[in-house]
Parts: C-alpha cells; sequence; structure tokens
C-alpha cells in the first residue's frame, strides 16, 4: 500500500494535462523498448494472392443450391470458351485445371522421350515419367520429338514463340491472362492447355481447358465433365471477367517493373506473376520474406518470388537491401 501511495504522490503538484503528458511519454519510452516481431510475408506460392471476382463465388454458389443433385452441362462453358476465342467449340476440351489437362495429354501422346523446354512448370518432369516416358531438358523445342513448352515460363516468364512442326508440341498457358495477347493457333500437333487459377484467381475451382487443332480427338476431357460450381464460376468468367483480369495483368507489371528498376539484371525479363530474381533464398527467409529456392529448377543462384502488391513489394526490397 504504501509503495502505492508513493507511486500516486509524484503527481500531486502536476496539472491534469502534465499528468497525462507523462504517462503518454513514459509509454513511447516502454513500446520503444519492445522488440517488434516482423510478420512474415510468403511469396513462395504459386496462387494469386486475392479472392476472385465476387460473382464467380455468386455464380458458383448459385449454382450448387439449384442443382448439385445432377451432372453438370459444360456445354456453355465449352461455347463462351470457344466465342471468345473465335473457333470451332469442337477444339475445345474441358477440365479439371490446367494440371490434369497436361496429365491427360502426356499420357494420350507420350512416348520414350519427352523435350521440356526449361526451366518450366517444375511438376512437369514428375508428369513425363508417370506417362511412362523420359523428361529431357532443353533450352528451346527442336524437331524430332514431343515437346512441352511453358509460356509464360514458369518461373521465369520468358515467352517463347509457338513454332508448329511434326511433332507433337504441349504448350502449358496457364499463365497466358497475363499476356498481352495470347493467339490461339490452328494446328494438328498443338494442344494449348490454359486456366482460371492465375488471371482469374480460380486456384480452388480446378477448372481449366485444352484447345487442340481442328479435327484432333484426343482423350482429354474428365470422365463424367467437371462439376456443377467450377462451370458456373468459370462461365461468368469467360463472359464477364475480362476487366478483372486485365486488372491483375497491370498489377503484375507494375510490381515487375519496380523490381526491374531498383534491382537492374538481377531480375529475369519476363512476363506474369513471377519474377525469376538472382538473391538467397535462406537471406529472404532471416528477414522473414519466403520465396521458392531456385534450385527447384537447378538453380542455386536464384528464387522466385510471386508478386502480390506494393506493400509485399516494398518489403522485398527492405529484405534485400534495395528499398
Amino acid at each position: 500500500m504504501r509503495r502505492l501511495l508513493r507511486y500516486y504522490r509524484q503527481f500531486d503538484e502536476l496539472s491534469p494535462d502534465e499528468v497525462s503528458a507523462e504517462l503518454r511519454a513514459r509509454r513511447d519510452e516502454e513500446r520503444a523498448r519492445e522488440v517488434v516481431a516482423q510478420p512474415a510475408l510468403d511469396l513462395s506460392g504459386a496462387a494469386w494472392h486475392g479472392p476472385p471476382h465476387p460473382e464467380i463465388v455468386n455464380a458458383a454458389t448459385f449454382a450448387l443450391r439449384r442443382a448439385v443433385n445432377d451432372y453438370a452441362d459444360v456445354a456453355p462453358l465449352r461455347d463462351a470458351i470457344a466465342r471468345s476465342h473465335d473457333i470451332d467449340p469442337a477444339r475445345v476440351v474441358v477440365g479439371h485445371g490446367a494440371s490434369e489437362l497436361l496429365r491427360a495429354a502426356l499420357r494420350a501422346i507420350a512416348r520414350e522421350e519427352v523435350a521440356l523446354v526449361w526451366p518450366g512448370w517444375q511438376l512437369l518432369p514428375a508428369l513425363v515419367e508417370e506417362a511412362g516416358a523420359r523428361p529431357v531438358p532443353v533450352e528451346s523445342a527442336a524437331p524430332g520429338r514431343t515437346t512441352v513448352l511453358t509460356r509464360p515460363a514458369d518461373p521465369t516468364g520468358a515467352v517463347a514463340a509457338i513454332e508448329p512442326g511434326d511433332d507433337w508440341l504441349i504448350v502449358d498457358e496457364a499463365l497466358a491472362d497475363f499476356l498481352p495477347s495470347a493467339q490461339i493457333v490452328d494446328h494438328p500437333r498443338v494442344i494449348q492447355i490454359r486456366s482460371f487459377s492465375k488471371g482469374h484467381a480460380m486456384a480452388g475451382f480446378r477448372v481449366g481447358y485444352a484447345v487442340v487443332g481442328t479435327g484432333v480427338e484426343l482423350p482429354l476431357a474428365p470422365l463424367l465433365g467437371i462439376d456443377a460450381a467450377s462451370v458456373a464460376g468459370a462461365l461468368w468468367a469467360v463472359e464477364h471477367g475480362s476487366a478483372s483480369v486485365a486488372r491483375r495483368r497491370d498489377q503484375a507489371a507494375r510490381e515487375r517493373a519496380r523490381l526491374e528498376a531498383a534491382l537492374g539484371d538481377r531480375v529475369t525479363a519476363g512476363v506474369g506473376p513471377y519474377v525469376w530474381l538472382r538473391a538467397s533464398a535462406e537471406e529472404l527467409a532471416a528477414a522473414r520474406v519466403y520465396v521458392a529456392p531456385g534450385s527447384a529448377w537447378g538453380s542455386s543462384e536464384h528464387v522466385r518470388v510471386t508478386l502480390r502488391d506494393a506493400a509485399a513489394t516494398d518489403r522485398l526490397l527492405e529484405a534485400l537491401g534495395a528499398a
């Protein structure tokens, strides 16, 4: 009790304003001594960091409430995709995301060897082996064997030309929405595979599509199609989602440009939501910034950074000592 009285007696000769100022000053001093933990920033993932357009979720929810007991009709989605590319709907195959369509394509056409333009999507070697073939990393597509090309490339963002030939060319275009324009070709040996996961932020829906040449028939479609929620969400995205895609494309380009301006040739020139950066994953992790180590693609000198917003770029540059 005496200690308590002594504590308050120090304020007897002070006015209320002086007491408040004294207490605020003490609290500021205590806060300055506190160790503030920096929140972790995860830039290692593959998905877009934000949610899809609310109307995509609304469309999916309505579809589930209306007809979840029945099989979904993919024809309206296939037709809408065909209209968006001005192609025959018979060339469009809707499936469970780009990854499953890539798996189906490799199972259908892979033989002894499959060339992978590298670096590319990191699961491709495993999919080739699963299809019973041997993956062979190459710098560019060359005649003589089936080739898989990621365009834009994950992780570098490189955009290689599509050059059809006599051999199968599978083009993984899961990041095509980040290109200023993404041409659909009509060739009997080209399969283009696209996704709603990145540009439309719909990774959780697991929906994508393949485009084959006119008259080409391959067993790519899943048995009994895809679910009603994915059909409805993707249909809204195709018909109404272009503005949302453009905003994400612009945001990625803006943050990439900031990194290029600050870091120069440490950033590999490219397109899309990923940046191939010469840096140490361990040093960034020490600053609680987490990225995908380049060792997943065979480089110990690089990391893959998944772009987010301006605040994330600020934090990354600060961790790199380039803020």
